[in-house]
């Protein structure tokens, strides 16, 4: 009987063991991942999200891991398996984090990034005959999740909690788009604190704006990092910050939000090179499965002048109406309103079979160690069914038993 507990209970405590070092891999419980000495840059937001930035004045330099020449700079925590397509369009994935510095290995030119020839054929100018003659439909919609972000050289402080400069930076994209005849509704809900659920608290504000089903949803933010260089440029004559667009890869919309961006950069280094400073691809949802062309928008950072932040967007703006299909997204492809996560329920579900496998994986492993053999599972097995487990299916009938009763 002791060798019967003591083989049911190292049982459970594997099968326990297993089951907390997989619940990372199948993402009920984020994996921690040092990025920092004495775990600075380990902040995990325990709900699951991974849409974080860093404190004030700290950043992370991504480095090509076979060169360790610097590619990239972010305010961004990074994870490994982060990827990031730079203004030359040479793709990197992150292989590995030690402190503030990240290594990413390049895998070559990113796919996708080309210009379309019928695009030399969309007039500049205002938008479509179908946009003009329905001006009540938002084509754009604009929201801030980090609503304090600020620019210290204009604004005095890097952040002003629900009164950011990057408030400005959303007032030039939207009046220049206007101006271009797009219907924009520009959202200046705060979502203050500046934490880890602050994307939470602008999920509310980006499913009131996608009741007005436009076709294109931009949350607006401005980089962390000290260096003001990192993100200046002049273009035809004027001071303006690039910008970053920045896909989750954590939601069920990645793959068509990537290949909006992947439009928007191939169409500006056209239009206007040197604008868009790449595509980050990072570890999380920033609210993008919501539709298929919702995207995150850093332009410039916390050390630009705020003016040459608003005169970036307003050249993105210019010429963005010539890239995007100017009808409305409706039931049928775009933004969808959500009555919770789309693919949530699936991925529970593909969660729960994960835990179930690994536990059926770690007790078949554990019992053909402890017998020596298959045949030694099957007869441990038999011999569990008939003592310790026989209370859980009732007691054995043996044939003909109710038949005697009957007769008896």
């Amino acid at each position: 009987m002791n060798k019967r507990i003591q083989l049911i209970t190292g049982i459970v405590m594997m099968v326990f063991g297993i089951v907390l070092i997989s619940l990372p891999l199948v993402g009920l419980v984020p994996k921690v991942q040092t990025a920092a000495a004495g775990s600075l840059f380990d902040r995990i937001n325990m709900a699951g999200r991974f849409e974080q930035e860093l404190k004030p004045g700290e950043y992370i330099t991504i480095v090509d891991e076979k060169t360790g020449v610097a590619i990239d700079q972010t305010s961004r925590v990074i994870y490994i398996g982060d990827e990031l397509i730079n203004e030359s369009n040479d793709q990197y994935r992150v292989t590995r984090v030690r402190g503030n510095k990240a290594y990413a290995r390049k895998s070559g030119k990113a796919p996708g990034i080309v210009y379309r020839e019928e695009w030399d054929t969309i007039p500049a100018g205002a938008g479509t005959q179908e946009v003009q003659a329905d001006m009540s439909k938002t084509q754009v919609a604009l929201y801030h999740t980090h609503s304090g972000e600020s620019y210290v050289p204009t604004d005095g402080a890097e952040n002003i909690p629900a009164k950011g400069g990057i408030f400005k930076v959303g007032d030039a994209l939207a009046d220049t788009f206007r101006k271009q005849g797009i219907n924009v509704v520009d959202d200046k809900t705060p979502h203050e604190p500046h934490d880890a659920n602050a994307y939470h608290r602008s999920r509310r504000t980006a499913v009131q704006l996608l009741k007005k089903n436009p076709a294109v949803l931009f949350d607006v933010h401005r980089d962390g990092i000290p260096d003001p260089d990192f993100y200046n440029k002049e273009i035809q004559g004027e001071e303006i910050t690039k910008i970053r667009l920045v896909v989750g890869r954590q939601n069920p919309k990645m793959s068509t939000n990537l290949e909006f961006a992947k439009n928007i950069k191939a169409f500006m280094d056209k239009h206007k090179p040197g604008l868009i400073k790449g595509i980050f691809i990072g570890k999380g949802n920033y609210n993008q499965d919501l539709g298929p062309r919702a995207l995150l928008l850093e332009v410039g950072t916390h050390t630009n002048d705020r003016t040459r932040a608003e005169n970036g967007a307003a050249v993105f703006a210019s010429v963005f109406p010539r890239l995007m299909d100017l009808k409305p997204a409706g039931p049928q492809g775009g933004i969808d309103l959500p009555g919770g996560t789309p693919g949530e329920g699936m991925r529970s579900w593909s969660t729960l079979g994960w835990i179930i496998g690994v536990i059926l994986v770690a007790g078949a492993a554990f019992l053909f160690i402890s017998t020596g053999s298959i045949q030694g599972m099957k007869s441990k097995l038999g011999e569990l069914k008939k003592t310790e487990f026989a209370s859980f299916f009732g007691p054995r009938k043996i044939k003909g038993e109710k038949r005697k009763k009957h007769n008896d």
